[in-house]
C-alpha cells in the first residue's frame, strides 16, 4: 500500500505502510515541512504497518527538530507496541 500524508486541523496523518521502500520521499517531505514551520503534529493511527527503519526515521525526525528549536508531537498514539518501540529510541519518556 502506498503511503499517504494529509494535513487536517494542523495534523500530518500519516496513512499506509512505514518502512525502507517510501523513506526518501517522506524524509524529503517532512525536511521541507521542518524548514517552514515551528512545530510538526503527527498522527501514526493510521499507518498499517511500521518496520525499524520507520522508527528510526521517526526518531531522527524528532531529533533533528529538537536540534532545530522545533516542536514535534506524535498525536493520539494508542498502539502500546509502537510506544514501546518509541521508547528504545528515546522518543517518550514516560
Amino acid at each position: 500500500m502506498a503511503l499517504t500524508i494529509k494535513k487536517e486541523f494542523g495534523i500530518y496523518e500519516v496513512n499506509g505502510e512505514l518502512n525502507a521502500q517510501n523513506m526518501n520521499s517522506l524524509r524529503s517531505y517532512f525536511e521541507t515541512i521542518m524548514e517552514h514551520s515551528a512545530y510538526i503534529k503527527l498522527s501514526l493511527n493510521k499507518i498499517i504497518g511500521l518496520d525499524m527503519t520507520g522508527v528510526k526515521f521517526i526518531s531522527s525526525l524528532y531529533k533533528k527538530a529538537v536540534k532545530k528549536n522545533k516542536v514535534f508531537f506524535i498525536v493520539d498514539l494508542y498502539d502500546k507496541e509502537i510506544v514501546q518501540l518509541f521508547k528504545k529510541e528515546n522518543i517518550f519518556t514516560y
